[in-house]
């Protein structure tokens, strides 16, 4: 037989026992939405042209060689951004809803692209798209194309063009006969990813 006071003591042991673990599935979360996104996450501005360019965000230059990217370290929201070399002066740069993707200065095009993971054929579920005169195929709605001053990166750091695509993604079969990656392509690496993977 307990007397009151172990079952005190017991009681005040399961209110520490689940504090800390309300604690760690909070310290998970912030991980997941906040950590392991600035961790992955990158803000490139890009220049798939032939030649170098010089670009200034809110007072800071960075050069840019042919056909390359830098990363820049820009927080969310309003900037100002000036690239001579392609008419740019002194103009709005707005960074939503992330900071995460793609600074267009030379205005060039870019395609997001819905990568689609799947075990089953789902081909009959695709429809055809024109992307640039050209017929793409996609499951989850037109391809976008772009030629915007800021190109965002859904995926915080999955998509974005730095990263190369994977070849396999899990996905929960319960669910859903797929997964999918919304991925950032400049035009021509689209054209030569969408012939690579659907021959």
């Amino acid at each position: 037989m307990t007397s009151p006071n172990e079952n005190k003591k017991l009681t005040k042991a399961h209110f520490i026992i689940f504090g800390l673990m309300i604690l760690a599935f909070a310290a998970y979360g912030y991980y997941e939405l906040v950590l392991k996104t600035k961790l992955n996450g990158a803000t490139l501005i890009d220049n798939p042209t032939a030649q170098a360019i010089s670009v200034k965000i809110d007072g800071k230059t960075y050069e840019i060689p042919a056909n390359s990217f830098v990363k820049a370290e820009l927080e969310i929201g309003a900037h100002k951004i000036d690239c001579q070399a392609f008419g740019i002066v002194n103009q709005d740069l707005t960074l939503e809803p992330t900071e995460y993707g793609v600074i267009n200065p030379t205005k060039s095009k870019y395609v997001t692209y819905n990568i689609i993971f799947t075990k089953k054929d789902l081909r009959d579920q695709f429809k055809p798209y024109d992307v640039e005169g050209r017929e793409i195929y996609s499951l989850l709605g037109a391809p976008e194309v772009s030629t915007a001053l800021f190109i965002p990166d859904r995926t915080l750091g999955k998509g974005n063009i730095d990263v190369k695509e994977p070849s396999t993604q899990t996905y929960n079969k319960m669910n859903q006969d797929y997964a999918y990656l919304s991925k950032i392509f400049r035009l021509k690496e689209f054209f030569e990813f969408y012939d690579k993977n659907n021959k």
